[in-house]
């Protein structure tokens, strides 16, 4: 709604409002961050000639006279301010500043799923949970990014919220404090959720990768190879899948060829397998005679 600066009251009530709001200068002058300064110079004095303290609306009431004091000295310090380059400066700096503080402060702060004021998280905050359960994930603290990434999941949408639940997945099929049916059931929903969301992405060739992951922790070799298949048809530069597969192929072993068996190496008489031909062991060893007693007392006769 447009701020009414011809209605005293009503331009008083805005004023005070974005002062108790914790408004910015900018806001105190009901301007947005990019105005110039004709901007600023017009808005102020167009405030001013309502507001001030000794217009006769608020002589007459005392309370009414407070406040417009109190609202005139916030236009007045926002006008000195912003009207000069060099103050403006250092203001809009310091103001980036105290943001990117607020940013820290809440990617830092215990994660709790217990939200204050009034029971919303808005956008803005979401993503910044998002951010914190992504660098909690890196660090490999997979309680904090479970429960930062179950936070921003309800305020995300298009690609992060697919990476949100790419990232939430594999924090709690990682975390050891996790329940075990957010470890068993919950991930796979996640990442199944990711593949029928965006099934030609990268976060897809994750998922896979991360479900073959969980297959092969799980013994299932079959349906783990399935899924590193699925990892590397949609990126088949994917390093780890690549691993993964050639390890999987190393125990199995190779595949014989249709109609012949993997060894054509028969059985010896005694149970053990034929040496290799050329080898040592299958060199003929020749018997070595003994002397009789008779030879060893005197002596084998030529």
């Amino acid at each position: 709604m447009a701020l009414n600066i011809t209605d005293p009251k009503a331009a008083l009530d805005a004023i005070l409002a974005a002062i108790d709001g914790g408004a910015d200068h900018f806001g105190v002058l009901q301007l947005p961050p990019s105005a110039s300064l004709s901007d600023i110079r017009d808005a102020y004095f167009k405030l001013a000639k309502v507001v001030h303290p000794d217009l006769p609306l608020f002589i007459s009431n005392s309370k009414l006279r407070v406040e417009a004091t109190r609202a005139f000295q916030a236009i007045t310090l926002a006008h000195s301010t912003l009207s000069d380059p060099a103050k403006r400066l250092l203001y809009t700096s310091a103001m980036e500043n105290a943001k990117q503080q607020r940013i820290v402060d809440a990617m830092t702060a215990p994660v709790s799923t217990r939200i204050s004021g009034s029971g919303q998280v808005t956008a803005e905050t979401g993503r910044i949970y998002y951010a914190r359960g992504k660098t909690a994930a890196q660090r490999r603290d997979w309680q904090v990014a479970q429960d930062a990434l179950g936070i921003s999941l309800k305020h995300m949408e298009g690609a992060e919220l697919i990476d949100a639940q790419l990232q939430l997945g594999w924090a709690m099929l990682n975390n050891p404090q996790a329940a075990e049916i957010d470890r068993v059931t919950r991930s796979k929903e996640l990442f199944f959720g990711v593949l029928s969301a965006a099934p030609k992405s990268a976060a897809a060739a994750s998922a896979h990768y991360y479900l073959g992951v969980w297959n092969k922790f799980h013994g299932d070799m079959r349906e783990a190879g399935r899924h590193f298949d699925g990892c590397l048809a949609v990126d088949p530069r994917h390093i780890e899948a690549k691993r993964e597969k050639m390890i999987l192929e190393r125990r199995r072993g190779p595949e014989p060829a249709k109609g012949k068996p993997l060894s054509t190496a028969s059985p010896s008489k005694t149970g053990t397998a034929a040496a290799p031909s050329g080898s040592h062991a299958a060199q003929r060893v020749g018997l070595e005679k003994k002397p009789s007693f008779l030879e060893r007392i005197f002596g084998k006769k030529d």
